[in-house]
């Protein structure tokens, strides 16, 4: 631990917005900084006014004249700050800062106000300060992360790798930080850290952590992170009295997935008023995300992962994540352009998977996309045939359609068993690996998937084109008066083969009978 320093609040503080000059004072107004010279203020001084509480900046050319000043600043209980430098000058700087501090206000209530959403006030804290925020949690897990500059450090590499704070030195100086206290921490590699207790009510300790490349923030840390805490304690305020914005993407969701946002003249009008107002093509994606695995919260994952589609909106809701994607061109679909090697290795991390829907351009079918991507996530997850943890919709368009079918088939047929829909070439092949203990259905599957391409095919199935070539031999063999070259003959095996799957990695573990057993029973042929 490098340079620790605690300072209190400086002088330009939150109620301080103005900046005037003392020669074109009227009204004596303690929201200002009063700027003058040396002669300028020796005059104020000496006129009687009740200067308590008046900020004063004071331009100096005589040095020898400025303890005189600044004992009667204080007798009159007024606070002065001097500057040997000319008037304009200061005046300058100080609009400039004044000017930088209305903007860093503005912007604080519009991620205020946006989503009323933590993270959203943390990403905007990163940003103004061009660094890396993080706030912590009483149990020193990070809650939010904002920011994706300055993370060389190792607290950075700790608070964004392990998802908390290990330093026991760093816990036990957050804890002695109290009141408006500020610390300022120079790290290891160069970088400096700035932290403070912003505690949402008198029991819950909350911390933030605010990383810069330099100091250079140093003079306006305190106004910059007394504008985050009033944000934290607006955003708190709202959550325990249920105010919840019109712009807010949580309850746009729950509202469009309960049905009570149906057509399109209602999604049209919230819609316009979301944060990240979608353009003329969406994708809805759904996620699953383990956070127990290294005690993280749903949205400090969500954080991470949307870092990799700008743009976006999103949200949790219960033990979901929801994203919506929106271009204005299809030039990506159905597959979004993004890093793919870098979500997928946040997925593996966090044991989570991601699935998106094709693309729409009606408002009204947003519930059917997000309920179309939720059951793509589902069966990707039994149905998958490599490692990857992203699913597309268009991968798992037929298994989608073969559950709708079934709900269909048991509501009129009054039972599950869908494979009388299925080809009866199929069922003899399943049944023919059920007494031969052999893999040949893996090969019809595989060899219909790929158009008749043997060695794609062979690919898929993992085996050398010689082997997969000679059980293809044993396929015809069995199914004499087939010809397996015929696109329809192969899309209605590939169908079938789809449904034995269905059944064989999914629907088995809730259904009456296994598939097995469905194809086992006497006199059946399968169709």
């Amino acid at each position: 631990m490098e340079n620790t320093t605690n300072f209190e609040f400086l002088e330009i503080g939150p109620v301080i917005d103005k900046v005037r000059l003392i020669r074109n004072m009227k009204d004596l107004e303690k929201d200002t900084i009063w700027v003058g010279t040396q002669s300028e203020i020796a005059a104020l001084l000496g006129s009687g006014k009740d200067l308590k509480g008046v900020l004063l900046f004071c331009a100096y050319e005589d040095e020898n004249a400025i303890d005189s000043l600044r004992s009667k600043v204080k007798d009159k209980g007024a606070s002065a700050e001097f500057f040997k430098t000319d008037l304009a000058t200061l005046y300058d700087i100080l609009s400039t800062r004044m000017l930088r501090h209305m903007e860093w206000k503005l912007r604080f209530s519009e991620a205020t106000s946006r989503n009323f959403s933590m993270r959203d006030v943390v990403t905007e804290c990163a940003s103004i300060a061009s660094g890396s925020a993080f706030f912590i949690d009483k149990n020193f897990h990070v809650a939010y992360f904002g920011g994706s500059s300055v993370l060389g450090s190792r607290l950075a590499k700790n608070l964004v790798t392990d998802d908390k704070l290990a330093s026991e030195k760093f816990r036990d100086l957050l804890e002695n930080t109290s009141g408006n206290n500020i610390t300022m921490r120079q790290l290891t590699n160069g970088d400096y850290s700035w932290s403070m207790n912003v505690s949402l009510d008198d029991t819950e300790p909350f911390y933030i952590v605010l990383l810069t490349a330099d100091d250079s923030i140093r003079t306006d840390i305190a106004l910059l992170f007394e504008m985050l805490r009033e944000s934290f304690n607006s955003i708190n305020f709202r959550r325990k009295h249920g105010d919840i914005p019109i712009g807010d993407f949580k309850a746009f969701m729950k509202a469009t997935i309960e049905g009570r946002l149906r057509t399109w003249d209602e999604m049209d009008a919230y819609t316009k008023r979301l944060p990240s107002p979608p353009k003329r093509f969406i994708t809805m994606a759904s996620v699953t995300m383990n956070p127990s695995m290294r005690r993280v919260s749903q949205e400090n994952l969500l954080s991470k992962l949307v870092t990799h589609f700008p743009g976006c909106s999103c949200t949790t809701l219960d033990d979901k994540m929801i994203i919506m994607l929106s271009d204005e061109t299809r030039i990506h679909q159905p597959r979004p352009m993004f890093d793919a090697a870098a979500v997928e290795a946040l997925l593996t991390e966090y044991d989570g998977y991601i699935a998106f829907s094709n693309a729409t351009q009606r408002l009204d079918m947003l519930r059917t996309n997000y309920m179309l991507a939720e059951s793509t996530l589902r069966l990707g997850r039994y149905l998958k045939e490599n490692n990857s943890r992203i699913f597309y919709y268009e991968d798992y368009a037929e298994y989608v359609s073969i559950e709708l079918t079934l709900e269909r088939f048991k509501n009129v047929m009054g039972h599950d068993d869908l494979v009388f829909l299925t080809s009866p070439d199929a069922v003899r092949i399943y049944r023919y690996d059920q007494q031969n203990g052999t893999d040949l259905l893996l090969v019809l599957y595989n060899f219909c998937k790929n158009n008749g391409n043997i060695s794609a095919a062979a690919k898929d199935s993992f085996m050398h084109r010689n082997t997969f070539a000679a059980r293809l031999t044993e396929i015809r063999g069995i199914l004499k008066d087939v010809d397996l070259n015929d696109g329809k003959v192969q899309h209605r095996l590939l169908f079938s083969c789809k449904v034995f799957r269905y059944y064989n990695f999914y629907y088995d573990k809730k259904a009456s009978q296994s598939l097995t057993e469905r194809l086992s029973l006497t006199g059946r042929e399968g169709s």
